[in-house]
């Protein structure tokens, strides 16, 4: 037995004349009988030079004496060699490759070699592509490098090995072989499985270059990795630090939102209480106001009785006066000097009378301020009862109305005053006239000059007395003191027209 480079064994034969060759099967080289092939083996059968019918895949035929019977396998068979070179570098170098073939065309194979012993047939066959693939190797590898023999192991070798021994196998073969193709043999793939140096120190030197790049690598790698672990770390405190501040930041926008809720509440509440106080201050002041407008309403109204009183008085005075004058007509000189005496305490009493006015005046500007006090006491109960002072504005519209009311009854009765103050002005002065005749008839101008000057000392004595103080009030732009005018013009109307000759009439100045 004898192992083969399959890792197979293999029987031989040990004697005759076919010692030391592989043992072949009895059924398949008898003399005579019937041949059966396998499967995976093509049977060919000749008789007489030519293949019979019989012949094919896995046939059987029964063999005569002179017959020839060869049995072609058909299945893939492989092939290992091993290829020592020295390459372009002059470097010893072991190829080991593998090669994968099959006969795809018995018919033409059986021909090149002797398939009546099939076993002999097929070593012969790996032996011949052996050698054919062990030169085709040493070839090439000679006009590599021992780096290219080691990295380009398919392209440089294996390819190159196909291109060169596969258009062999099964190429067109010569003409006068009488075939179609060359071997019949097909050949399915190389593979080189290794590419070893033979000079251990070479080998080494070459991998010294390679280990310090490895070294280089590992170290680098290690760098990168401690690189990338303090960079991940560095990541990691910033973000967590990124973290930190977030949260700080979140925090301080919360706190600052809560403050600003908080001061926003805060002004929202000052806000109410602005617009509430606010609301109490204009409705004080529409209180106010409209307290204001009835006690003006109310002076007016005071000042329109005392100016009726006052013009009631002076037309009763008037009225006096003209009957004393009607009496002092009648009378002799004696009643005249007595009607003077009348006319000028007439004029005393309707100065009095002023006076009074004036008091009353006062009075009523004191009602003012009573009402006035009385009108800031009632703002605070004005400001609890709301429909309370609607009530009151009410009452004030009517007593406004009620002193329109008045107001208008009051001007009717002062025209009437003013047309019967006409009529008897008219007839006074008629009268005047008519005593101013007599007068200059009877009394001669030193005695009337006399009896005024007696007079003058009274008369200065009542505008010399102390009035006390006098509040005084305009109302639509009119001179406070016209009343004084008057009066001082009817005293010197009564010297005028007792013939004193006095200034004219004296630009009174405007009060402002």
């Amino acid at each position: 037995m004898v192992r083969l480079e399959g890792g197979l064994e293999r029987p031989r034969y040990s004697d005759g004349w076919r010692a030391g060759k592989p043992a072949e099967d009895p059924d398949k080289v008898k003399g005579w009988g019937l041949i059966t092939a396998r499967p995976s083996e093509f049977l060919i059968h000749m008789r007489r030079g030519r293949v019979r019918e019989v012949s094919g895949q896995g046939a059987s035929c029964f063999k005569l004496p002179g017959d020839s019977v060869a049995i072609v396998p058909t299945s893939i068979q492989r092939l290992q060699f091993t290829a020592d070179q020295v390459t372009s570098e002059k470097v010893g170098v072991a190829v080991t490759g593998l090669a994968v073939y099959r006969i795809a065309d018995p018919l033409v194979a059986f021909r090149m070699l002797n398939f009546s012993y099939p076993e002999r047939a097929q070593e012969k066959l790996a032996e011949l592509l052996r050698e054919m693939f062990v030169g085709a190797a040493r070839r090439l590898v000679a006009n590599l490098s021992v780096e290219e023999c080691l990295t380009r192991r398919k392209e440089g070798i294996a390819a190159e090995l196909m291109r060169e021994i596969a258009p062999v196998l099964a190429g067109q073969g010569r003409m006068e072989d009488r075939t179609d193709k060359g071997w019949g043999v097909l050949l399915d793939t190389i593979e080189i499985q290794d590419v070893r140096v033979l000079s251990a120190s070479v080998f080494e030197h070459m991998q010294a270059r390679f280990r310090r790049e490895q070294e280089r690598q590992a170290r680098e790698a290690e760098l990168a990795k401690e690189r990338f672990v303090r960079r991940e770390e560095t990541e990691g405190e910033r973000v967590l630090n990124l973290q930190k501040l977030a949260a700080r930041e979140e925090v301080r926008q919360r706190s600052q939102a809560t403050e600003e809720q908080a001061r926003l509440e805060q002004l929202a509440v000052e806000a109410r209480l602005a617009g509430t106080q606010l609301a109490q201050e204009r409705q004080a002041q529409q209180e106010k106001t409209a307290v204001e407008r009835e006690v003006a309403l109310a002076k007016l109204a005071a000042q329109e009785e005392v100016r009726i009183q006052t013009q009631a008085s002076e037309e009763k005075a008037r009225l006096e006066g003209l009957a004393a004058k009607g009496r002092l007509a009648e009378a002799q000189l004696a009643g005249e000097r007595q009607f003077a005496l009348n006319r000028a305490q007439g004029e005393l009493e309707r100065l009095r009378l002023e006076h009074q006015a004036e008091s009353a005046k006062a009075q009523v500007e004191l009602e003012r301020l009573r009402r006035q006090q009385q009108a800031e006491a009632a703002q605070h109960e004005l400001r609890l009862a709301e429909a309370r002072q609607e009530a009151e504005q009410l009452a004030a519209r009517l007593q406004v109305l009620l002193a329109k009311q008045s107001v208008a009854e009051a001007e009717a009765s002062i025209t009437e005053l003013e047309l019967r103050r006409t009529r008897a002005q008219q007839g006074l002065e008629m009268e005047r006239a008519r005593e101013l005749r007599d007068i200059e008839n009877t009394v001669s101008p030193e005695v009337i000059q006399l009896t005024l000057a007696r007079q003058l000392p009274q008369v200065a004595a009542a505008f010399q007395q102390k009035m006390g103080e006098v509040h005084v009030t305009a109302v639509d732009g009119a001179n406070p003191f016209g009343y004084i005018a008057a009066a001082v013009e009817g005293v010197m109307g009564l010297a005028r027209s007792a013939g004193l000759k006095v200034p004219g009439n004296p630009q009174v100045m405007p009060v402002e």
